[in-house]
């Protein structure tokens, strides 16, 4: 019995494993961030979308497995123990470490571009931009509301 195991293209697994690497890469820094904010709502936002982002790295690296390729690993594009020492008081400094959500959308949609994209990895990229989308979202709405 022989199976049908799908694999990947080298461009679509680097691209994939740039997403997890981004994704990894920015749960150190929501959780850093999270550590020296004030408030608790606030901070709960950001490690919310710390989690989702971990969450979403460890599916993308299960399927970087499955097709074939060479799972990441989770502790490349690390960040520097010392950069979230500063505590943050004003809710325009609190986004400034938001700029992962650009790079984050622009991987996601070039994976999305991909034409030999099989349709269950479709959905699972679509799925999780959607909620790192959502809880962005969730995240400025909040701040706006607590430092106006």
């Amino acid at each position: 019995m022989k199976f049908n195991i799908y694999k990947a293209s080298p461009f679509l697994l680097e691209k994939i494993n740039v997403l997890c690497i981004l994704l990894w890469k920015g749960k150190k820094e929501y959780e850093q961030v999270a550590s020296t904010i004030p408030d608790k709502a606030l901070s709960q936002a950001i490690l919310t979308l710390a989690q989702e982002s971990n969450q979403y790295a460890y599916e993308l690296s299960s399927q970087i497995q499955t097709m074939g390729g060479v799972i990441p690993n989770g502790n490349d594009g690390a960040t520097d123990p010392q950069s979230g020492t500063k505590v943050f008081q004003d809710g325009n400094e609190v986004l400034t470490f938001s700029e992962n959500e650009k790079k984050m959308v622009t991987a996601y949609q070039e994976i999305l571009k991909e034409s030999f994209l099989f349709e269950g990895l479709r959905k699972m990229i679509h799925y999780q931009l959607n909620g790192i989308l959502c809880a962005f979202t969730q995240l400025k709405l909040l701040n706006s509301l607590k430092f106006q």
